[in-house]
Order: C-alpha cells, then sequence, then structure tokens
C-alpha cells in the first residue's frame, strides 16, 4: 500500500536552536572550512555534545547508563503533548500541575514537551535564572509514573537550579534512571510557535556510538 502523508493538511515547526559559529567559551561551535582529497569542500568541527539543541541519554549522569545509540528509535519520535509553566509563579511544577493541565490528554508512551511562555521570564533568565519556576521531584515521579517516553525542556523552566538549590540530581534520578530511562531535550527554540496542546513530535540522535548526548534538529507537525 503506498504510504503518502497529505502535507497541506499540516504546518511543520522547527524547534531547534540556531548555532552561529564560534558559539560562546562554555558552547563552542568552530567551523574551519577546508578541502577533501578530491578537492571537494568539508568543515572541520571542534565542539561537544551540549551545544544547541540535544537528547541527552542516562550515560550523560549515570556510569554504565544507557547510551543513545542503544535506545530504540522509537523513543525519539511520536504523539506529544504541550504543557506550560507560564502559569508557574516561580513555584515547583508538581504532579498536580500536570495533572490539572495535561492529565487527561497525556496517554502512556507520549512525549511531552514544556515551555514557559510567559514573557517575563525572558528577563528574569538573564539576570538570574534561578528564579525561573522548575520541575519538582514530585513532577518528575508524575512524568515516570505515566511513563512518558522523552521529556523536552526549554531553557525559561528550570530542571536544574531551583531558587539557589540545585535539584538536578534528584531529578535525573527519577527520569533517567533504571525501569524508566527516558532521554532529556534541553536547549529547544521556538516553542512559542506551537499552536496546539497535542502534535506529533520527533528529534532524532545522530547514530554515533559511545555518546552521552548529541546535537538534533527537532521538529514538530500539527494540524492546521
Amino acid at each position: 500500500m503506498p504510504f503518502h502523508v497529505d502535507l497541506t493538511k499540516y504546518r511543520i515547526v522547527d524547534l531547534s536552536t540556531r548555532i552561529t559559529p564560534p558559539g560562546t567559551p562554555d558552547r563552542p561551535f568552530a567551523a574551519k572550512r577546508g578541502l577533501l582529497a578530491d578537492d571537494t569542500f568539508k568543515h572541520d568541527v571542534a565542539t561537544h555534545t551540549h551545544v544547541g539543541t540535544h537528547i541527552e541519554s542516562p550515560a550523560h549522569f549515570f556510569e554504565g547508563g544507557k547510551r543513545l545509540e542503544e535506545m530504540p528509535l522509537d523513543r525519539f519520535f511520536g504523539r506529544a503533548v504541550l504543557f506550560d509553566f507560564a502559569g508557574i509563579n516561580c513555584e515547583p511544577v508538581c504532579g498536580k500541575d500536570f495533572e490539572a493541565d495535561i492529565g487527561g490528554l497525556l496517554r502512556d508512551g507520549d512525549i511531552v514537551l514544556c515551555r514557559n511562555s510567559h514573557p517575563q521570564w525572558r528577563r528574569v533568565h538573564a539576570e538570574n535564572r534561578k528564579l525561573l519556576p522548575y520541575l519538582c521531584a514530585d513532577g518528575a515521579r508524575w512524568l515516570a509514573a505515566r511513563k512518558v517516553k522523552m521529556l523536552v525542556i526549554d531553557d525559561f523552566s528550570g530542571i536544574r537550579v531551583a531558587n539557589g538549590k540545585d535539584v538536578s540530581r534528584e531529578n535525573h534520578a527519577i527520569l533517567m534512571g533504571a525501569g524508566v530511562e527516558m532521554p532529556i531535550i534541553e536547549f529547544p527554540d521556538g516553542l512559542e510557535q506551537l499552536r496546539r496542546k497535542e502534535f506529533f513530535f520527533m528529534a532524532l540522535p545522530l547514530r554515533v556510538e559511545g555518546l552521552d548526548s548529541v546535537w538534533t534538529r527537532a521538529i514538530a507537525i500539527e494540524e492546521l
């Protein structure tokens, strides 16, 4: 049976950060143009795997944790739902917040995208990102219990630092620990473009052996 998708019924939304060489001191991306042996062009790139929109595997936090190339491809695409931190005023995001917003929409095995659409958070992020609303352990446990297969979280919503307290290790232990092994996408961009709560999401990692994390081109496909 021929496979065909009528793209006139959908819009493709690019949710990837644009990387501009040479990057920054902590997120470098140097690209030097050169020639291959047959006089065609190539670029030598100096960077690391947490530059731009990237996927983190359990191996990022745990010695012996599962690496990206060991995870099945269907972990990186599928039905997704959108949760917005906009109504959370510098408070921890708990299971009850997720339940109230997306509990009725979420199915086991979905992807969850978290964005912070409140206009003040760009200023807050620039001044002191420790004041951003953040994911707490209870919220992480809710996501794990609902069998979310991948979490996407923007840079205006905290998963690492909460009011000066580092909650990163506890959250990652819940989300990426044994029995869950949820990949996490950080530094997406353009989530404000999303118009719907439900859509198709895809962000495939490069097939490189041994990496804890790697860059990706993340997209959403929404019905018009």
